[in-house]
């Protein structure tokens, strides 16, 4: 749904739903979301999100982002 939304309006848009590692951030951002939320894997582990932000730097290190703002629709390119 982010990739359509992403395509209709010109908002920023927050990405919900299977959010449990930094590599789903960035697949969420690069349909088109701006920002995550990570509920239910919170639930199971209640330290998920610094996990996730701990890896984050690693995951744009490895496919050569500098900034995690740029992949904000950038599969839409």
């Amino acid at each position: 749904m982010v990739w359509q939304v992403y395509k209709a309006v010109k908002i920023p848009i927050i990405g919900i739903g299977g959010i449990d590692s930094a590599e789903k951030v960035c697949e969420m951002m690069l349909a088109g979301a701006t920002s995550v939320e990570v509920g239910a894997q919170n639930l199971r582990d209640p330290l998920a999100c610094p996990k996730i932000i701990r890896r984050l730097p690693e995951v744009l290190d490895r496919t050569g982002v500098k900034n995690i703002a740029d992949l904000t629709g950038a599969a839409h390119c």
